[in-house]
């Protein structure tokens, strides 16, 4: 595909300046039948991460999965972070039929299929404060949330890091359904550390735009899918 935040080839002379970093590539997920998925070997951080990814969709009113784990399965834990079928932003973390352990949406709505999206989502359940356990970030702020969000308490483990613990970008986590359909570049997953946006873009004459990812710890469990190689799409450019 065409560069996210790239210069066209009849850019008038010196467009080109405006953007520091541009991302070349991409990965189409077909809303049917793609994902990725990894299954950690070792146990990282449970309390503490961040994902970030700039995606593209390719319809709306769809609940759609960026990034699960676990199993939805009576008494089982799972971890989601997608978009649910009203368009909202959400994460959800529980012990499937008997209690959410974390449930937090956006009031922001991502209806727009012609542009992109920056979302990021970090997590530390070891903060004192409630509100600051789960933060949802659109485009370099962070979004207003849906009233009386359930947020973890203190010191809560996810799934997510969890040693034999099957993670899918794309998908539900035990079922073959809420496929993400669209478009997804420059997917960081960061193991042990909750981040802001500016670790991944920037803004600039008020438009947010991604920049040079260096000096992160990915930790443990953590991964940089950049979808460079067509041949190896799962390919860690972290490592």
């Amino acid at each position: 595909m065409s560069s996210l935040f790239g210069i066209a080839s009849n850019s008038p002379s010196g467009a080109a300046s405006f953007y520091d970093e541009t991302i070349d590539q991409s990965l189409r997920f077909d809303g049917s039948s793609s994902q990725l998925n990894i299954t950690p070997s070792s146990t990282g951080n449970r309390k503490t991460f961040t994902t970030s990814l700039w995606v593209k969709r390719s319809k709306i009113s769809s609940t759609m999965e960026f990034h699960t784990g676990g199993s939805n399965a009576h008494n089982n834990q799972s971890t989601q972070f997608g978009i649910n079928s009203s368009d909202q932003l959400q994460f959800y973390d529980a012990l499937a039929g008997i209690t959410n352990y974390a449930y937090v949406r956006s009031n922001n709505l991502l209806r727009d299929t012609t542009n992109w999206y920056h979302i990021v989502l970090a997590v530390d359940t070891t903060q004192a404060t409630a509100s600051d356990r789960v933060k949802l970030y659109l485009n370099g702020s962070e979004v207003t949330y849906v009233s009386s969000p359930t947020y973890p308490s203190q010191n809560h483990d996810t799934v997510r890091n969890n040693s034999g613990t099957v993670t899918r970008i794309g998908r539900f986590p035990n079922v073959a359904v809420n496929y993400f359909s669209g478009y997804i570049a420059e997917f960081n997953h960061i193991d042990g550390t909750a981040l802001t946006p500016s670790s991944f873009g920037e803004t600039k004459n008020g438009v947010w735009i991604p920049k040079a990812i260096s000096g992160l710890t990915y930790g443990t469990n953590g991964f940089r899918l950049t979808f460079a190689d067509s041949s190896d799409i799962g390919n860690n450019a972290n490592s």
